[in-house]
């Protein structure tokens, strides 16, 4: 059997979006173990995973949660300190901070974050095998398909495809001209790749992430979700969704919930209550008076841990928490008031639930345009939401069957890929290679 170690971003989406295939992995026999940054050990550790630290002059114990306070504060980390980090990073990896990590074991694959390209060629270059993966649907140059921070739906017309291609154009331009420091992270992978030997003609510059390694790149999600695309990715393939039913999430107390009122659970993920934590709170106040004004619904609202909840006016249909068992909560949703991120968008659709999305930044525009395509919720404004725009949205989805009708259909085509694991299958053709 083969030991396979994976290398997530530090994000809960990155993380969070491995557990699935890493299980079902680890239950076909092959040992799974977790390498990265000290801070995402208890998360790694609390799904029955091994783990390992690395890259601990960077990251040192305490980073992330001191720079999601200062962040939620309003000291955001720029692209200074941000650049800092890769580059020291590089010097790591150069210096063989991954051998050094993983010290006498000799894995025969890695399965890196795309979202760290620097990282899948420090990986690369140990001579083991490397599989990518994002945490979100890839946003490379197609003429047929927007950049995913878009909320552009593209159509077979001429005017769909100039759309299209202007607004490539226009994010090209952007990162030319105001985001200098931006294409010097993209330099710095460039002069890392050519001291490692890897390259450059594999790596896509073309994009509106960071650059991408033509490696074999998990995308886990069904391609029937996505727009169709006219420039697919070298080496990208679309696997099962990879929703992990088994993770172990926050608490609830459910003996505070009612099984006679439909329940409509409002998350904004795990980025955005740090990194927009003060416009955050007015949309969960909008939630809650909307649902005041509903006493025959039963709320739950999950805040996250840097907004304070006695700062909200909370109604007694509705229960707000730092966080929840999202699938399982999911499993009795009637609606989700969701900020339209990859993982809950993939998991309202695997658990057959409408939303209402109400997209921030990223790439949660292109997930809303592509849900709102697919009839399976409504798109809100985030900025413009309160507790008569908000109540408008949640009643057009909750109104109308047709919204439960589509999610569903889409969620067999979700689970049916779930079940045929060709992630999992992929996965285990490249550590046979080694």
């Amino acid at each position: 059997m083969a030991t396979i170690v994976f290398m997530p971003f530090h994000w809960a989406a990155s993380i969070n979006a491995t557990f699935a295939l890493a299980r079902r992995l680890q239950r076909r026999g092959h040992r799974i173990l977790y390498l990265g940054i000290p801070d995402i050990a208890a998360r790694v550790r609390s799904q029955g995973f091994e783990f390992l630290p690395a890259f601990e002059p960077v990251f040192p114990q305490g980073a992330l949660e001191e720079q999601y306070t200062n962040e939620a504060n309003g000291r955001a980390l720029g692209l200074s300190d941000f650049r800092r980090r890769v580059l020291e990073t590089c010097a790591l990896m150069e210096q063989g901070e991954i051998e050094r990590a993983l010290g006498a074991l000799r894995p025969d694959l890695f399965v890196v974050a795309s979202e760290t390209p620097w990282i899948g060629i420090g990986a690369w270059k140990t001579g083991v095998p490397v599989i990518t993966f994002p945490c979100s649907l890839i946003s490379v140059w197609d003429p047929a398909v927007p950049p995913f921070s878009t909320a552009l739906v593209p159509g077979s017309g001429l005017l769909s495809r100039l759309r299209t291609r202007w607004a490539w154009r226009r994010l090209f331009l952007t990162q030319k001209l105001l985001a200098p420091l931006r294409r010097k992270i993209f330099d710095d992978v460039k002069e890392f790749a050519s001291r490692c030997g890897y390259p450059l003609a594999a790596i896509d510059f073309r994009v509106e992430t960071w650059p991408v390694l033509q490696l074999p790149n998990l995308i886990f999600c069904p391609p029937g979700f996505d727009f169709p695309r006219q420039r697919p990715p070298a080496g990208t393939v679309f696997v099962e969704p990879s929703v992990d039913t088994e993770r172990r999430d926050g608490e609830l107390p459910w003996e505070r919930l009612r099984d006679d009122r439909p329940l409509v659970y409002c998350a904004l993920g795990t980025v955005a209550p740090f990194k927009v934590a003060r416009q955050a709170l007015p949309v969960y106040q909008a939630f809650l008076d909307a649902l005041a004004q509903r006493p025959h619904w039963q709320g739950v609202m999950a805040i996250g841990r840097y907004v304070d909840a006695g700062a909200l006016r909370c109604p007694p249909n509705v229960l707000v928490v730092p966080e929840v068992p999202q699938l399982e909560i999911l499993e009795r949703a009637s609606l989700m008031v969701t900020h339209g991120g990859f993982n809950s968008v993939k998991e309202c659709i695997f658990q057959g639930v409408p939303m209402v999305l109400l997209p921030i930044f990223y790439d949660q525009p292109g997930n809303a345009a592509r849900a709102v395509r697919h009839g399976l919720g409504v798109q809100g404004s985030f900025a413009g939401a309160s507790a008569a725009t908000l109540g408008t949205w949640m009643d057009a989805v909750m109104n109308d069957p047709g919204y439960k009708e589509r999610a569903q259909r889409m969620s067999r085509l979700f689970r049916d890929w779930e079940a045929r694991l060709p992630g999992v299958e992929l996965v285990e053709r490249m550590a046979e290679r080694r």
